[in-house]
């Protein structure tokens, strides 16, 4: 805990310590409210309650061009912006329901067929994920996570996951027996009935664990536990007596790993989430239940696959004429 952070601050973050979330999700929550309280107090030379509670649009329309200003990507000011809202809306100042609004007026990139992954690539990436490595030469971390690893690129392929959402998830929000996968969000739970093919992926791997590190169920230990690749032994937090959550970047990392090996043009977890909302989107689904089966927080996010779809759509009628 920073304990130069104001008590709001505090009792927000306490907040989500109690809700379960692991230390280094914590850490970039701590790191993205420390941005604005900075602009805070250089801006408003307080970062008292009074002051904060008090912050009208235009304040943030001003925080949003201090963040433009230190040439930040626009996928980092959306994440800043989503949390600071999350702030916002912990203590209901009012103003937290412009932040979205502010963040959608941001420009997206418009989407390319390289934000996409092709059949044939997605089949020779799961065909690696298969196949172990040699152990001739050296012991193979990889080998003993094959089973998880293919779990996760499906979970993100074919339900649209983040590997935020695949880091948060818990032994309460899976149900083997029924295949269920839910999810809870701010406002709605999402729930998805995992194809038979992934949750014996899943089953696979939990059974791969040693029972001393096994996560327990209807708990709130991981689904997906950490691993020490020199080890090889899964991660536990004797303080909490817990499993330690597999991180954010170890899910990006293993995914990139994975496709330098094959290899594959440059792929990422966006890559495989963006095709599984395109897929979604071409099933003609309503803009309410896109949104709110990939948790999409904004109509500009949903607008940049539309767009895209019609771009194609109008090439390819161009190119038949």
């Amino acid at each position: 805990m920073n304990l130069l952070f104001p008590e709001y601050v505090q009792a927000y973050i306490e907040s989500l310590v109690e809700s379960g979330r692991s230390k280094l999700t914590l850490k970039q929550y701590e790191s993205d409210i420390k941005k604005f309280i900075t602009w805070l107090e250089k801006e408003k030379k307080s970062t008292n309650f009074e002051t904060f509670a008090a912050l009208q649009t235009e304040d943030i329309r001003a925080y949003f061009f201090y963040l433009r200003k230190q040439h930040l990507s626009q996928a980092t000011i959306r994440r800043l912006a989503s949390v600071l809202s999350r702030l916002m809306k912990f203590h209901q100042v009012i103003a937290a329901e412009e932040i979205h609004k502010l963040s959608e007026a941001l420009p997206m990139r418009s989407l390319t067929e390289n934000d996409f992954i092709k059949i044939e690539e997605y089949n020779r990436l799961i065909e690696s994920l298969q196949t172990k490595e040699s152990e001739k030469t050296k012991k193979s971390a990889r080998n003993y996570l094959l089973d998880r690893n293919k779990a996760i690129v499906q979970l993100i392929r074919a339900y649209g996951l983040t590997p935020q959402e695949i880091h948060n998830l818990t032994m309460k929000n899976i149900n083997f027996a029924q295949r269920e996968l839910i999810l809870q969000g701010n406002e709605v739970a999402r729930k998805f009935i995992l194809e038979e093919d992934i949750i014996k992926n899943i089953r696979a791997y939990f059974f791969s664990i040693p029972p001393l590190f096994r996560p327990k169920y209807h708990t709130l230990d991981p689904l997906f536990v950490a691993f020490n690749n020199i080890s090889y032994s899964f991660q536990y937090d004797y303080d909490i007596q817990r499993p330690k959550f597999l991180s954010v970047r170890a899910i990006q990392e293993m995914i990139k790993d994975e496709v330098r090996k094959i290899p594959l043009r440059k792929i990422s977890a966006s890559t495989l989430r963006n095709t599984a909302i395109l897929d979604y989107i071409k099933e003609g689904k309503r803009d309410e239940q896109i949104m709110k089966r990939f948790a999409l927080t904004s109509e500009a996010a949903l607008r940049r696959y539309k767009q895209f779809i019609e771009t194609v759509f109008s090439e390819k009628s161009k190119g038949e004429q």
